[in-house]
């Protein structure tokens, strides 16, 4: 697994420094997950990451989705911003479609992927704590299981 980028921990100060500051647009930092797949990848931007907490924005494009499953050091909560977004729990088969306004609780250690359908961006606000990952950075992969439920109508 990659390292983490210096700033995880480290942004807009490092842990030792902590004040109150006003974060602007332009200085947020720009991050894909994950970097060994852009092409199935979403886009970030890091509002803050402290060594108690980290606090973003992601993208995902019409269409896309987000692969390998992400799995956190932390327990996450989404806030959907704009769009619909799908998420999958490939362990357990648990599906969210989540729309604005909605927020889902992502417990620490449960796998999920992030499927966007539509034809319109999905723009989600992201507060993972007390770790976004481990030392090890995000994951490369993810070799568990994908549970799928068939529906009723399909054959």
């Amino acid at each position: 697994m990659p390292k983490l980028p210096s700033y995880f921990g480290n942004f807009p100060h490092p842990p030792s420094e902590k004040k109150p500051v006003h974060l602007t647009r332009d200085s947020y930092k720009m991050f894909i997950y994950t970097g060994t797949k852009p092409y199935s990848s979403d886009l970030n931007y890091l509002l803050a990451s402290t060594d108690q907490q980290t606090t973003g924005i992601y993208q995902l494009a019409p269409g896309s989705n987000f692969d390998p499953a992400d799995i956190h050091a932390g327990d996450e909560v989404y806030y959907v911003l704009e769009g619909v977004v799908h998420l999958l729990n490939p362990e357990t088969g648990q599906t969210e479609e989540l729309g604005p306004g909605d927020a889902v609780l992502i417990p620490t250690g449960a796998p999920h992927r992030g499927y966007n359908f539509s034809d319109k961006a999905a723009v989600i606000l992201f507060c993972i704590a007390p770790r976004i990952w481990d030392e090890n950075g995000p994951p490369t992969g993810y070799d568990g299981p994908t549970r799928l439920y068939k529906h009723e109508g399909r054959a």
